[in-house]
């Protein structure tokens, strides 16, 4: 067995295939926050002893975010050449609100006074300039000890260029304490920009006790559950054992998210389609993600908290608008959704778990968006009245009715999930009016074709389940590393044989750390990827490296150009070109688990509710999700349920299922 479980904000999903894909069980239970682990644990353990047996766990959770966000991790200490004490201080000279005279910098993860300089120098080509004193760096460490110090992050000055120093230095920390836990810059994020390695070394040993404790607890309550085998996923989108993440938890900041495009892919490819945004959403918030040719995208650097994190993870752009989200009327007298949200604990209105804040789950239930009699995961019964009961405050403040208020929300919500896919495509040279919408979460479904109708598309695709999408695309997902080295030259300058040196060596490392890990690399797949700019630049364009052969630089220096002119709109053929990282990313296939599919045939008649489009009531169908075998159509309003999600189906829109059982939505 193959058992997928991912920890939402709201909800922690399970999804149970046997070693023929065949689905074998589902289920859902509410997260707990304050212990993510519990959550995971009772899901666990509310499966079938048959089904857990010998079977091997996939698992995605938020823990290693919660733990930054809440900055709730161990007294950090750093060490850096000397000259560069307040490298994680001084940051970078943008900030997020232009005109804030009030604005301050996010803090950093190490205060001033515990940042100690060691002597070292090495030049940006990776020369020794000064040789490390290694009784500075004893000293530093003792000192810092004495001020409490409980793990310790890494970052000399170009270490990406010759890691020597670097690795010296863990050697003199474990002679003075063996126990220390120390993340090397070399080692997290071996490229260059002197702030951004730093941020993501000290975020990678901020995370990892929280990281490792939650896993070395999942291991041990899986195996007594008769789990056998366990693996983590990561922001990159691929599956690694439990050791690949502990030696770097930094790559576990997104895992969560990065599981739901990967089972996005998969339902696309069911259905035919390589090029999609898709759009989870959850409880607390909506991750978006533009798939291009069958394949997510990827950006190098993201920022989490204020705090910039240098590893590779799927391109995904969040937005505070989930079901959960709560609603209200600013002081200026204006509709709010979001950021805050009811979470799990109390949740939505309507969840009867102690909530009294109007959610937008609450302002679907007002507007019966969610069906005549709408259970929470299909099997709670949801208080339709406390819904109308919360949404009575936000109405009084704006002098409308209830249905009103609710109507607004909705709208309010589907506009902010709206600009979040413009930013994945429209500022990324694509027009999502060609795209197809993939929508997932245990509220997509229902706000999707609303978003889509804000975006001018005119087709949305729900997969089976919606609402356990990520944790089936745990169990979809193949073996990923991404490995990075810095070259920093002019493509004039630079000559295939170089090139071809440089991978060379990558390779060789990369291969080496994996069989360290237990990692096979015989099975694996080596792609490669160039990090470019125009001379000048502050930022860098990913170029895949063209098929080897002669010409290899050159071609990819073309590349290059007409990338730059898709993305930005421009392009300058003849000005010099800089390439600045190389990237390699180690995988393995996609393993052949089947996509799991909607049983037609179920029983269910229709039945017919009133649901309030435009705050006006309006008849609408609503029947079970099953009742519809592949080939059948139905013209909305309609309201289609199972036991994962909700679909709403507006009017000017019609659904049908396709021969693996998506409902395809279109627009009229």
């Amino acid at each position: 067995m193959r058992i997928g479980v991912e920890c939402g904000g709201t909800f922690t999903d399970v999804v149970v295939l046997d070693e023929d894909g065949a689905l074998r069980a589902t289920t859902k239970v509410f997260s707990t926050p304050q212990d993510p682990a519990h959550a995971v644990i009772e899901a666990l353990e509310s499966l079938p002893p048959e089904l857990r047996e010998d079977a091997a766990l996939l698992h995605g959770s938020t823990v290693a975010t919660n733990a930054l966000l809440e900055r709730r991790g161990p007294r950090l200490g750093l060490l850096v050449t000397r000259g560069f004490r307040d490298l994680l201080a001084l940051q970078r000279q943008d900030r997020d609100r232009m005109y804030d005279l009030r604005y301050v910098k996010p803090a950093p993860l190490v205060p001033r006074h515990l940042v100690r300089e060691v002597d070292e120098r090495i030049t940006s080509d990776g020369e020794v300039a000064r040789e490390l004193d290694e009784a500075s760096v004893l000293s530093a460490v003792k000192e810092l000890l004495a001020e409490g110090a409980e793990a310790i992050a890494v970052c000399l000055l170009h270490s990406y260029g010759n890691p020597a120093h670097e690795r010296r230095v863990a050697e003199l920390v474990a002679a003075v304490d063996s126990a220390l836990p120390v993340s090397l810059s070399c080692a997290v994020a071996r490229e260059f920009r002197e702030y951004e390695r730093a941020s993501t070394t000290a975020v990678d040993a901020f995370v990892r006790p929280a990281v490792a404790g939650y896993l070395s607890r999942i291991a041990a309550e899986g195996a007594r559950c008769g789990i056998t085998d366990l693996q983590v996923m990561q922001s990159n989108g691929g599956a690694v054992p439990v050791p690949v993440v502990t030696g770097r938890p930094v790559t576990m900041l997104l895992s969560g998210p990065a599981a739901g495009v990967s089972g996005a892919v998969a339902v696309a490819a069911s259905a035919g389609l390589r090029d999609i945004v898709t759009m989870d959403m959850g409880g607390t918030s909506t991750d978006v993600a533009l798939i291009e040719d069958g394949a997510p995208q990827l950006t190098p650097e993201v920022t989490v908290d204020g705090l910039p994190i240098r590893v590779p993870m799927v391109d995904i752009t969040t937005v505070g608008a989930g079901g959960g989200s709560i609603v209200g009327v600013d002081s200026g007298g204006l509709l709010t959704v979001g950021p805050r949200s009811a979470g799990a604990s109390p949740g939505p209105a309507c969840y009867g778990r102690g909530g009294t804040a109007a959610t937008v789950t609450d302002a679907d239930a007002v507007l019966g968006l969610l069906g005549p009699r709408p259970r929470l995961a299909g099997r709670f019964p949801l208080d339709l009245d406390a819904a109308a009961a919360a949404f009575a405050g936000p109405a009084d403040d704006l002098g409308v009715g209830v249905g009103e208020a609710a109507w607004s929300a909705y709208q309010l919500a589907n506009v902010a999930m709206a600009g979040a896919i413009r930013v994945a495509s429209v500022e990324r040279g694509h027009d999502p009016r060609g795209l197809t919408l993939l929508a997932y979460g245990g509220a997509g479904p229902v706000h999707a074709a609303g978003v889509a109708d804000e975006l001018g598309m005119r087709r949305v695709l729900v997969a089976p389940y919606p609402g356990l999408a990520s944790a089936y695309g745990l169990l979809v997902a193949g073996f990923r590393r991404e490995f990075a080295r810095t070259v920093l030259a002019p493509a004039e300058g630079l000559d295939d044989a170089h090139l071809g040196a440089v991978m060379s060596a990558v390779t060789g490392e990369a291969h080496a750390e994996l069989a360290e890990q237990g990692v096979d690399s015989t099975a694996t797949r080596d792609t490669w990827s160039v990090d470019m700019r125009y001379a000048g630049q502050g930022f860098e364009l990913s170029v895949p490296l063209p098929e080897s052969g002669p010409g290899l630089l050159e071609r990819l220096v073309v590349d290059f150009h007409a990338l730059h002119a898709k993305r930005f709109g421009h392009a300058e053929p003849g000005a010099p070109v800089q390439v600045v990282t190389l990237r390699l990313s180690v995988s393995t296939p996609r393993p052949p688990v089947a996509l799991p599919s909607v049983a037609a045939g179920g029983e269910g008649a229709a039945e017919t509710c009133t649901v309030l489009e435009g705050g006006s009531p309006t008849e609408a169908v609503a029947l079970p999700r099953e009742t519809l075998a592949p080939g059948a159509s139905l013209a909305g309003p309609a309201v289609l349920t199972d036991e994962s999600s909700t679909t709403f189906v507006p009017s000017g829109w019609s659904a049908s299922v396709d021969p693996a059982t998506n409902l395809v939505l279109t627009r009229s």
